[in-house]
């Protein structure tokens, strides 16, 4: 028995890390293939090195989203978790 998504959406997440700069910010852009998210987007950040607080200050658009700490040069784990529309497949 196969499961039908009647939404047509599954989830998608991706994950990285990324080095504030001098003022504090940092531009995560996606992977160039990663299929675009649709909303609700539940982002995770997490710091690692120096302690600090991370917080998304402008959300995914275009492939990319911005985070900032409250203090520079600050080492951020990210993850994006969304949902990508299933391609529909035409019947015949």
């Amino acid at each position: 028995m196969a499961h039908a998504n009647p939404s047509g959406r599954k989830p998608a997440s991706y994950h990285g890390e990324v080095w504030t700069d001098a003022r504090g910010v940092a531009t995560v852009r996606l992977p160039a293939e990663a299929a675009p998210l649709e909303s609700p987007l539940a982002y995770e950040l997490r710091d690692l090195e120096p302690p600090s607080s991370a917080r998304v200050t402008a959300e995914l658009e275009d492939g990319h989203f911005t985070i900032a700490t409250d203090q520079p040069h600050v080492k951020v784990a990210w993850r994006v978790t969304g949902h990508q529309r299933h391609r529909q497949q035409k019947e015949e």
